[in-house]
């Protein structure tokens, strides 16, 4: 009888926390929509390239350019907004918890559970490399560099939010830098790595030949971001309202934009991996010039 009443005074409780739990959720998730349209947005009304914009129906919010076929983000947030975006609080927490992902704290996890990081480690060791230094710009959570330490590379990663950072550099023990890459001092190395990064950046070429910088002739550059290798109905298919985000994505590139981009800041296209919808991968390396 003692343990009956206790299971009936403990059940509204355990109802009470799982309301209040419930509750934070719901708030967390209205905070984080409210202060995405607060961001301040500027207009954009080229692409990187220096191509024409022409409307693209289905998202307004994006151009088409006449040049090299990639989407371009016409109401991009002002630069001095991205930091802000990216922190650790409303991007890793609030932002991830909104869209259904992981938060930082676990998406070590889920890195290794849905076989991304097997695919990222398996490019490294098919890559020709003249030494074995590392930098990752975007390394978030750190998980990749820390395999690669544990590898024998010397790695550094970079972050743009100063919280974040000191997280991860907490976590993985490894040099994390704070920063917007461009624009913070990181050290030559002999593979640049940047997963879901590019499409962030507001000048990819800009990005592209800080890379190119750092790397020696014949270093090698892994990229991932949203790149439309098929043509699919509607572009990128069930991933279309994912890689379409105009708080976040400012260039979504075509094959024939992404080959420019890697001309004109010094690389050369050696793979391209289809490997998931909306996360393609290009391995590039750099020429003895820039072309």
């Amino acid at each position: 009888m003692m343990q009956l009443r206790i299971r009936h005074f403990l059940h509204p409780v355990r109802s009470a926390k799982g309301l209040y739990g419930l509750g934070r959720k719901d708030f967390a998730k209205r905070r984080a929509r409210q202060e995405l349209l607060r961001l301040r947005r500027g207009r954009r009304d080229s692409c990187w390239c220096g191509g024409t914009l022409e409307p693209f129906s289905s998202r307004p919010s994006y151009g088409v350019c006449r040049a090299c076929g990639g989407y371009v983000n016409q109401q991009p947030p002002l630069p001095e907004e991205l930091r802000r975006l990216y922190s650790f609080g409303l991007y890793w927490h609030r932002l991830q918890d909104l869209k259904g992902h992981p938060e930082i704290e676990n998406r070590s996890a889920m890195d290794r559970s849905d076989g991304r990081l097997d695919f990222w480690l398996s490019l490294v060791e098919s890559a020709v490399l003249p030494g074995k230094r590392v930098v990752e710009i975007g390394c978030a959570h750190g998980i990749l560099l820390q395999e690669l330490s544990d590898r024998g590379f010397s790695c550094v990663g970079v972050e743009v939010d100063p919280e974040t950072a000191a997280w991860t550099q907490k976590m993985t023990g490894l040099p994390i830098l704070a920063g917007m890459f461009p624009g913070v001092r990181v050290p030559e190395c002999d593979l640049f790595l940047a997963f879901d990064v590019l499409e962030h950046s507001v000048s990819p070429e800009g990005f592209l030949l800080e890379a190119a910088r750092l790397l020696p002739p014949g270093g090698m550059a892994i990229i991932q971001s949203p790149i439309e290798f098929r043509q699919l109905d509607p572009p990128f298919d069930a991933m279309y309202e994912r890689t379409f985000d105009d708080t976040q994505h400012l260039f979504i590139f075509s094959r024939k934009g992404i080959e420019l981009l890697a001309r004109r800041t010094g690389f050369s296209v050696v793979a391209e991996h289809d490997w998931r919808v909306g996360h393609e991968i290009v391995v590039l390396r750099r020429e003895l010039e820039r072309l």
